[in-house]
């Protein structure tokens, strides 16, 4: 019997490289498929005139194409070309957009979908003024052509279904995933001494906050707390008179030494998705405090793994930060019910595997229908 063929459209940018390495591990060990990787990428110039999700005002004056648009057109030749040479049973995108470059084409093979978010969430929860309403509706018809859909949070699997028109039975929320085997969470006392070690991490400090943050060590959490801050982002020097910065750090030695030498992390974001950063904090055994947006209610659960204040709500940060730094037992209770969350939910081997059984139904029932 010959093995299906599956095709994976990845991307290599932002927090979709630690996904598309996951994939790519889970990959290596299913020998009951024959799979390809096809790698997504664009020009600079191409990059430069799309409309993106955190568009900023000037963005506007140039940012006038839509990816789908353009991956139906010229962008998507590399997808095509995949599809004319190793002729998939089954596809999969993570993101969407270049999922255009397919739907519409003659016979084209089933095809899944990962994403983090939808226009009309973005628009109606993080407003943006990214998207107007035929960019929605663009969107939309894309997505309700896809034969299953593998949102990151119910967050943006609440907006397939209402915003989008894609059946329930269409839909499976996969978190963000780890390789579980990477972390050694250390063990942790009731009777920590010192102050709480806050880890902050992410490369756009101001959306994500660090600032906000720096302020709150500085004035109430002063004597209670001590900030790293763990960042690419030139920016996050100018805060190292109030915290520890690491500037950019490997992610085997985040995972290995940085993480679990911390006691909580926080993410005060005014704008996320569904951040990985979570989901390894949970894996490292510590608890989280971070704005509840997007999908991250998903990732940390309010009072048992950490605590989701309003994004804007400072005091209900300070005082989630100062009652973990007072009451060490409650941290050290929500980072083991935090790696508990992580072993239930984040598992790339048990999540991607998921998966592919699901692609490897689909191009089942599509040669069955090719043979009737």
């Amino acid at each position: 019997m010959n093995r299906p063929r599956l095709a994976f459209v990845l991307q290599d940018a932002l927090g979709w490289r630690t996904y598309r390495a996951q994939l790519e591990r889970v990959l290596r060990g299913r020998e009951d498929i024959e799979a390809r990787v096809v790698s997504v990428s664009l020009s600079r110039w191409d990059t430069l005139l799309h409309k993106r999700n955190n568009m900023r005002q000037r963005d506007h004056l140039f940012r006038r194409i839509d990816p789908i648009d353009a991956f139906s057109g010229r962008s998507g030749r590399t997808v095509r070309a995949m599809l004319s040479t190793f002729s998939p049973d089954a596809v999969h995108f993570a993101a969407h957009w270049p999922a255009a470059a397919i739907a519409q084409a003659p016979a084209a093979p089933p095809f899944t979908v990962t994403l983090d978010n939808t226009r009309a969430g973005i628009e109606r929860d993080l407003p943006r003024d990214a998207w107007n309403p035929k960019d929605m509706a663009r969107e939309a018809a894309l997505l309700r052509g896809a034969a299953h859909m593998f949102p990151m949070s119910r967050w943006a699997a609440g907006s397939l279904r209402d915003d989008c028109g894609v059946a329930d039975t269409a839909i499976t929320v996969m978190p963000p995933s780890i390789d579980l085997k990477r972390f050694r969470p250390e063990a942790r006392s009731d009777n920590a001494p010192g102050k709480l070690r806050v880890v902050f991490i992410g490369n756009d400090i101001r959306r994500k906050g660090a600032a906000r943050l720096v302020e709150w060590i500085k004035g109430p959490l002063a004597d209670m707390a001590e900030l790293h801050i763990v960042s690419g982002d030139p920016a996050s020097r100018s805060l190292a008179d109030h915290a520890i910065v690491h500037g950019r750090v490997p992610n085997d030695r985040l995972v290995g030494e940085l993480l679990p030498s911390m006691d909580v992390l926080c993410l005060p974001t005014r704008s996320d998705m569904s951040p990985q950063v979570l989901a390894e904090a949970a894996a490292a055994g510590l608890p989280a405090v971070a704005s509840a947006i997007g999908g991250i209610p998903d990732l940390v659960i309010d009072g048992q793994t950490g605590f989701t204040p309003d994004a804007a709500d400072d005091v209900g940060f300070v005082q989630a930060l100062g009652g973990l730094a007072e009451d060490r037992r409650l941290a050290r209770q929500m980072g083991d019910a935090a790696l508990k969350h992580a072993h239930a939910h984040f598992d790339a081997a048990r999540n991607f595997n998921d998966l592919i059984d699901r692609l490897v139904s689909l191009a089942s029932v599509d040669r069955g229908k090719e043979l009737s």
